[in-house]
């Protein structure tokens, strides 16, 4: 696979991983005070798993291969997903 196609892959997935990290890094700074400490630790959880999204799109177009990278592929999705439903989970704890 050629690094330019490893990259069209990549940078959608990374801007996704990105629309979703940011605001979830400036929420918690913002409103941690706010907050009781179950809703932090999710919120903590919630931070983690969208920034090794971030890291796994990255790696996509970083890191050489041959075929198409569904696992790295798969684990961004699947990272989307537990944010969501990390996100349905924080809102049940307030």
């Amino acid at each position: 696979m050629s690094v330019w196609t490893r990259w069209k892959i990549a940078l959608p997935l990374t801007g996704l991983s990105l629309l979703v990290f940011v605001p979830a890094v400036f929420g918690a700074w913002a409103w941690w005070s706010e907050n009781g400490t179950a809703y932090r630790v999710v919120t903590v959880l919630i931070c983690l798993v969208v920034a090794s999204c971030v890291g796994v799109s990255l790696s996509i177009g970083l890191k050489r291969t041959e075929d198409v990278p569904w696992l790295r592929i798969g684990l961004v999705a699947l990272g989307v997903l537990a944010t969501c439903g990390l996100a349905v989970a924080r809102d049940s704890v307030q």
